[in-house]
């Protein structure tokens, strides 16, 4: 089986990003695309909601107040207040449906935005070049785009939808303020300026604080989820006794982050409520003005309390909801400002493609003259770096840390191409191959490979396009002594590894690791690379492996990384690296036999499995 990630996405049409400037109201247009006919149900009831609570209500309250003061005086009978009465029940219970009918549409746009934009973010971050994803700034766009992109959308959505209903509502209600006090809509309307000004504000600072406190929240996110919560930490946790002082850690990140978002929500909202706060005591001024309205009878008491009604609502939606929705549209203007960003970054074509059906038939690969450094760093970790692979040998590459050994492994695979030189495949540059091309010619183990909880057959064929039967399954865990272990299993290699599903198991890190190898040998590439694949396996373990060595690799070309120098008997060929260049280079015996820097490192090993 081969997980097509491409095909599963067009088969569910899923949201793609374009390379382009998005704006805070993108987020209408792109939920839309993606949910169109609850995106319309959902608007019109935003202008139902702006009508109804707002205008009708002070029309109905004010009408009932009426029937029920000329009742009270005799003027009318008791039976006419039922008609008013039954009017404004109807547009409260209306008011409440819609409210539910408003929350069921938005739950279903959310499960849709998830559904889509999730992906979508995933595509574009997989299609970065990977110099960019090693970028520390980088990283920070990454992580908030991805982690704020659900809540800033349907924070989006609700604020737009939320101005559109105010708009509607205040329209309204500045149409029955106009035909009484004129004078006041006015006055209310140029004061709510100040509003809007403030809640723009207070957003692009909120947003900010967002960004700047994200450094904090990843360090202290750490402590509590890598180490101080996770079950693989707690022996050590417990051996060790560093929770208290990781504790410690933690809060002094936490109470950093809490400071500065506090800080700032601190002086937005005092902003924010003084200006609420005064529009209120302008609307309570112009209603106290209209008293001798009343009094002179120029006004009935319903209408009074109708036109009271309207202010406090024109208030209250001015200084709160459109308040907040204005604040949210100024932090989503942020938001994708940063999505922009983060989609200007240069990507490489091709690097979600399948591996190609046809598998590059090579004879040599050469490295001419390669220098080479990492984006963070100017240290050259290569210069000058020349070799040649052949098809069909067996290679070794050793030395000290740093040397750089693991860094071939990117090169090759074209993870980097910011190198000076050549890498070529026949000739041919390898920049000029496509990335489907490169990934059918190369399994890689990375020494630091993922654990991935899914089934231990989806483990094993995760990423192989090749049709692997059960058979050849078998084979391969009989060959790293792991079939007895499946076969003992409860699912066998249908089990599921680790403990997010039913009858998981958790495995020992050297059993993981074999699982890692298998999943490389499976693979059909013909060229292999292991990067320390054995450094958690058992001497007994590690010395099969490497009798079976040359069978297991029959066919292809490998590349061995390792420390321990017991596997370099196998290679054809021993490359020493130091300080980013090959010193020596030779088959084992050769290199015993020169009495340089290989032999003074095997010498030093072997010392230590030699009886007193």
């Amino acid at each position: 089986m081969y997980i097509n990630i491409n095909k599963s996405q067009e088969n569910n049409k899923y949201f793609t990003f374009t390379k382009k400037k998005y704006r805070a109201f993108d987020i209408l247009t792109i939920t839309f695309k993606i949910a169109p006919i609850q995106f319309i149900l959902l608007m019109f009831l935003t202008i139902v909601d702006g009508i109804i609570p707002s205008a009708l209500l002070a029309l109905g309250t004010g009408k009932f107040v009426d029937t029920a003061t000329a009742i009270f005086y005799g003027y009318l009978p008791y039976n006419k207040i039922y008609f008013p009465l039954i009017v404004l029940i109807v547009i409260l219970g209306l008011t409440r449906l819609l409210s539910g009918i408003y929350f069921l549409l938005e739950s279903n746009i959310r499960l849709l935005l998830e559904r889509n934009l999730i992906p979508a973010i995933v595509e574009v971050q997989a299609k970065l070049k990977y110099d960019y994803i090693e970028d520390p700034k980088c990283q920070e766009i990454m992580d908030i785009t991805a982690d704020e992109m659900e809540e800033t959308f349907i924070d989006g959505i609700d604020s737009y939808l939320s101005i559109i209903s105010s708009f509607i509502g205040i329209s309204s209600l500045f149409v029955i303020l106009a035909n009484f006090a004129l004078t006041s809509a006015i006055l209310i309307a140029f004061a709510s300026i100040p509003l809007v000004i403030v809640s723009l504000w207070a957003g692009k600072k909120n947003y900010k604080a967002k960004v700047d406190t994200r450094k904090y929240e990843r360090r202290y996110s750490y402590y509590s989820d890598e180490v101080l919560c996770n079950r693989e930490a707690s022996k050590e946790r417990t051996l060790f006794s560093y929770t208290d002082e990781l504790t410690k850690r933690y809060y002094d990140e936490f109470i950093k982050a809490s400071k500065a978002q506090l800080g700032v929500l601190f002086k937005t909202r005092l902003a924010s409520k003084i200006t609420s706060i005064s529009l209120l005591i302008i609307a309570m001024i112009i209603a106290y003005s209209m008293i001798d309205e009343v009094t002179l009878h120029k006004i009935t008491p319903g209408t009074f309390i109708g036109i009271i009604t309207a202010l406090i609502g024109v208030s209250n939606t001015l200084g709160g909801k459109l308040q907040e929705a204005t604040k949210n549209i100024g932090e989503a203007k942020e938001y994708m400002d940063d999505l922009s960003k983060l989609l200007s970054i240069e990507t490489i074509d091709g690097v979600t493609d399948e591996p190609a059906d046809e598998i590059i038939d090579f004879d040599k690969i050469e490295f001419n003259n390669i220098s080479f450094s990492y984006p963070s760093s100017p240290r050259l970790v290569f210069d000058g770096l020349s070799f040649v692979l052949e098809k069909g040998k067996h290679y070794a590459f050793v030395g000290e840390n740093g040397a750089g050994k693991s860094t071939i492994t990117k090169l090759l695979t074209g993870l980097y191409d910011s190198y000076r030189g050549d890498i070529l495949i026949d000739g041919k540059d390898i920049r000029q191959f496509t990335q489907a091309e490169l990934k059918s010619l190369f399994s890689v183990l990375y020494q630091d490979f993922y654990h991935y909880q899914i089934s231990l057959k989806d483990n094993l064929i995760l990423g192989n396009k090749a049709n692997i039967s059960n058979e050849d399954i078998y084979l391969t865990l009989d060959k790293l002594d792991l079939k007895d272990m499946v076969n003992n299993l409860f699912l066998g290699v249908e089990t599921p590894l680790g403990t997010i599903y039913k009858n998981g198991i958790d495995l020992s890190m050297g059993q993981r690791q074999k699982i890692a190898i298998a999943r490389s040998l499976l693979n059909k590439a013909p060229l292999i690379i292991l990067d320390e694949p054995t450094s958690a396996l058992d001497p007994i373990t590690e010395s099969n492996l490497y009798s079976q060595f040359k069978n297991l690799m029959y066919g292809r070309t490998s590349i061995f990384i390792s420390h321990r120098l017991a596997s370099t008997k196998m290679a054809d060929e021993i490359f020493v690296f130091d300080g980013g260049k090959i010193v020596e280079k030779g088959t084992h015996t050769e290199l015993i036999k020169k009495d340089g820097m290989y032999a003074k490192m095997y010498k030093e090993q072997s010392r230590w499995y030699k009886y007193e």
